[in-house]
């Protein structure tokens, strides 16, 4: 058996959607975008800085994945 330092407490999900009839173009460049290191790095830093906000979740620790 392992002895995990942490535990985990919570998950939050995000779902993005598109319009039914957004021609097959466009959904692919939202999936671009989505999958593009820029676009995690940017959201990767919104994450950190949303639990900055909270000194409450100082003992937190976070990880975004894909």
């Amino acid at each position: 058996m392992t002895n995990s330092r942490t535990v985990v407490i919570d998950e939050i999900h995000v779902t993005v959607r598109v319009p039914a009839d957004l021609p097959d173009d466009e959904v692919e460049a939202v999936r671009d975008a989505l999958a593009a290191d820029e676009f995690v790095a940017h959201l990767r830093r919104a994450v950190r800085n949303a639990f900055r906000a909270f000194p409450e979740l100082s003992a937190a620790r976070v990880s975004l994945t894909r």
